[in-house]
């Protein structure tokens, strides 16, 4: 008995001792070769980013005057998403932003059906329709279908739509192909606007994007390439620390989950995100994605801030506060290029 309880210890010894060793090598690994600021090349997509007034202006109104942090950034992207300024819950209205906008390319997102100022625009985001819909199925839809019809047809001719829907759902392929086939005839019902494929893509550090959705891609791929329909990441952002069991709830389970994760070094965990956003990027070109869509990871910006304790310290930026590149731009910037 005392032979076997100290073999188990040399074996639990080794498998620890091992477990180290390798996560320092993968660590130093990604880190030599995924953090290196890459030189000026040219993107083989459509790349752009989240904006509001409070990303882009000084806080004095009417001012017009520009950030530092954001005239640094602002040449990086070809679109702009306006964050929720346009949202049919949202109060305040924000005119420079607009007058802004008259200069720039920017998508409409989430705006309200009955919206006048959708003639103000050419590009929208069409988000989570067919998750609240058709995936939950939580109720009947007529009327919802109705609206969206109504929504469309007032759209100015031309417009691109940008049908935007969380990558979660398509966990089984028969999800995917209803949604696609779904696509299909609402392109073959306004044969006067342009449609366009988004995935929205929120990682977490733990997230196995690469085993799980793998085939996800390819499938868009082919759909595309058949159907002449494009596709592109509409939302991406990676985060180091877990946030989404901090909305669900308080439970002891939960605070014991957020002790475990406290035991990976936090070193480990960014390596994991850098990992994820290049590979993420690197697929994305490799299979034909037309655009990209930084939405950006910011724990102070993130959607959820207001719904998670005061522990959540994630805050994993592609740029830092004075508008200087981080290592998760260039992971992603390396992707981009090594997807070609």
């Amino acid at each position: 008995m005392k032979k076997i309880f100290i073999q188990g210890l040399k074996l639990g010894l080794i498998i620890n001792l091992a477990s180290i060793v390798s996560a320092i090598i993968y660590i130093l690994s990604v880190e030599s070769v995924l953090i290196k600021p890459l030189p000026k090349f040219a993107l083989p997509l459509k790349s752009g980013t989240i904006a509001n007034s409070r990303r882009i202006f000084d806080r004095d109104v009417p001012s017009m005057k520009q950030r530092d942090y954001w005239s640094k950034i602002q040449d990086n992207f070809d679109f702009f998403v306006l964050e929720y300024q346009l949202r049919s819950d949202y109060s305040k209205a924000s005119p420079r932003l607009l007058d802004w906008c008259r200069t720039q390319k920017c998508f409409a997102h989430r705006m309200g059906y009955t919206d006048i100022r959708k003639q103000q625009f050419k590009y929208f985001t069409l988000d989570d329709w067919w998750a609240n819909n058709k995936y939950l199925i939580v109720k009947d839809t007529a009327a919802d279908e109705l609206q969206l019809t109504q929504f469309l047809k007032s759209l100015p001719d031309g417009s691109l739509i940008v049908i935007s829907e969380p990558f979660s759902i398509f966990a089984e392929r028969r999800s995917l192909a209803k949604f696609l086939e779904w696509a299909l005839v609402l392109r073959s019902q306004h044969p006067k606007l342009k449609f366009e494929i988004g995935l929205q893509v929120h990682l977490q550090w733990i997230d196995a994007w690469w085993v799980r959705y793998r085939w996800l891609l390819p499938e868009l791929q082919k759909f595309s390439k058949v159907h002449s329909y494009p596709w592109g990441v509409s939302e991406f952002s990676n985060y180091d620390q877990i946030w989404k069991r901090r909305i669900s709830g308080r439970s002891h389970v939960d605070r014991i989950f957020y002790q475990i994760e406290g035991l990976v070094p936090l070193r480990l965990r960014r390596a994991i995100v850098l990992h994820q956003t290049y590979q993420l990027h690197r697929d994305a070109v490799h299979y034909g994605a037309v655009r990209f869509v930084e939405w950006g990871n910011s724990q102070y910006t993130a959607w959820f801030v207001n719904q998670i304790d005061a522990a959540y310290e994630s805050n994993y930026l592609l740029f830092d506060a004075s508008g200087e590149p981080t290592d998760l731009w260039w992971a992603a910037m390396r992707g981009l290029k090594d997807g070609r």
